[in-house]
């Protein structure tokens, strides 16, 4: 099936081939010549399945498609997708899986390849990814744009050792944190070049779109969960400076201009960036006796804050894998300084993880259910440990208080972890901008001759990939097997609850 702009999907294995289209007569309407304004304004509103099978109609619905991809057009929120490595999509690809049509697509992406990377965020629809140096990229996978960010070097407890030929041989990790005078409780730990980066990234969210300009990127990182930031496009990592008792963040998200991080503690302070500075103010006191993990920040459709805890249980004592057996919610009061525990989200949907933790009106995404967890495998330890288990991925329901499978059977593997996503086909480098009008029409010759099979690797090659049968040259209509989630029983376990 074509593809818009290099990205092609196909139909489902399962699917009922559907009768061939009719020649328009003489008192039907051509929709091949629905107008370029009314077209575009259609498929803005689309899904991103959606969208590239109305660019399979016909070459000037493609020709459209493409334009609207190309010059960011396509502005319509998109229901959340989980993207995860599997084997049949290989080392140099990925699978995202809709919730919106409960279906699978491969999407190839750009080197280094995905198999290497370690994610560490996602936010607006980017990656925040980890190569095998431990370098740092933003990658949309929906586009295949991929920006270098500042080098792991400029981070401030990270120094580079050289051999004697002046070769990157290892890592040191120092342990400190702005307490003066500086002390160091160990002497610096060394790592190689390719595993600092499971154990310095924790977690990393975006200010913005980095196609809007002036993206701020606020780093969790190791030693001690502190806090780092740059901007998209510059050189560094600029530190910032907090003492022991007062950093620990477990995590953070951005709002109205400045960045709130909630600390181990359950205190959360907002960072105003300016420059290379930034500016801590206090808006919720620590509330908790101890230091607790696999907690997390987000605001509600209506603008409320939410503290959210993660309680777990240990599959067994000789391994880290963990598994998700209750979640509480708490709404944060911030004029009264304290926590009210709700048992609704009053609609809601919300995603916590290595993502950006976020709530979302199910509303306008009937793909999505209310009052629903969509949760992934972020565990600080078991992402360092280099054994090979099952992620704990899953949906909590409020209502039933246990958690099922998204996908039934497992398809992901273990390495990179799973992580939820928002499709966006927003670009950082635009093409020159074209009227609507002239793009649509003059498009319609090139989409009429791009029909043709991109071999691998090529600049054409599709970003959906649409598989192709052993006996034919022509794209069969698969992509993935579709998969229907398949409800599971709760996750039994006694739940590692704190008290509050």
């Amino acid at each position: 099936m074509a593809g818009v702009d290099g990205l092609q999907i196909g139909s489902p294995v399962s699917s009922t081939k559907s009768p061939p289209m009719e020649e328009p007569s003489a008192l039907g309407a051509d929709w091949s010549k629905l107008p370029a304004d009314i077209l575009n304004a259609i498929q803005a509103e689309l899904e991103f399945p959606d969208l590239f099978r109305s660019a399979a109609v016909c070459p000037s619905w493609r020709a459209a498609a493409r334009c609207l991809r190309r010059h960011g057009l396509y502005s319509r929120p998109q229901t959340p997708c989980l993207l995860y490595s599997t084997a049949a999509a290989g080392t140099r690809a990925a699978e995202i899986y809709s919730l919106a049509d409960k279906s699978a697509y491969i999407i190839p992406l750009p080197d280094p390849p995905f198999a290497e990377r370690s994610i560490v965020g996602s936010s607006h629809g980017w990656l925040v990814t980890a190569d095998a140096r431990s370098e740092l990229h933003l990658l949309n996978p929906t586009t295949g744009e991929q920006l270098a960010l500042p080098p792991v070097a400029t981070i401030e407890q990270v120094s580079p050792v050289l051999d004697d030929a002046g070769n990157l041989q290892r890592y040191d990790l120092s342990f400190y944190d702005a307490t003066l005078p500086r002390k160091e409780d160990q002497p610096p730990q060394p790592y190689a070049v390719d595993r600092l980066r499971r154990v310095l990234y924790l977690k990393v969210v975006l200010s913005c779109d980095p196609s809007r300009g002036d993206c701020i990127l606020m780093m969790i990182h190791n030693p001690y969960r502190q806090l780092s930031f740059a901007r998209v496009g510059s050189n560094k990592w600029h530190w910032i400076t907090t003492s022991f008792w007062e950093s620990q963040y477990s995590d953070c998200i951005y709002h109205d201009g400045a960045f709130y991080a909630m600390n181990l503690l359950g205190g959360i302070h907002r960072y105003t960036i300016e420059g290379s500075c930034a500016t801590r103010d206090i808006i919720f006191k620590d509330t908790l006796p101890y230091m607790a993990y696999n907690m997390y920040i987000a605001r509600t459709s209506s603008g409320d804050f939410l503290q959210i805890w993660r309680i777990t249980t240990d599959s067994s004592k000789d391994s880290l894998e963990t598994h998700t057996t209750d979640l509480e919610i708490f709404k944060v009061d911030l004029d009264k300084q304290q926590t009210v525990d709700i048992d609704t989200l009053n609609g809601d949907s919300l995603f916590i993880g290595h993502n950006y933790s976020c709530c979302i009106s199910t509303k306008d995404y009937p793909g999505l259910q209310p009052n629903h967890v969509y949760f992934t495998d972020d565990d600080e330890y078991s992402l360092m440990d280099e054994q090979d288990f099952r992620r704990d991925v899953g949906i909590y329901s409020f209502e039933n208080k246990s958690a099922t499978e998204v996908v039934t059977p497992e398809p992901w593997l273990s390495r990179p972890i799973p992580i939820w996503i928002t499709p966006s086909f927003t670009k950082v480098n635009k093409p020159p901008v074209q009227t609507l009008y002239h793009c649509f029409h003059s498009k319609r010759g090139e989409a009429r001759a791009s029909t043709h099979r991109a071999s691998p690797g090529s600049r054409d090659c599709p970003r959906l990939h649409c598989m192709s049968s052993p006996s034919s040259t022509t794209p069969s209509l698969a992509w993935c097997s579709p998969r229907t989630p398949t409800p599971a029983s709760s996750r039994a376990g006694p739940p590692h609850r704190p008290s509050r």
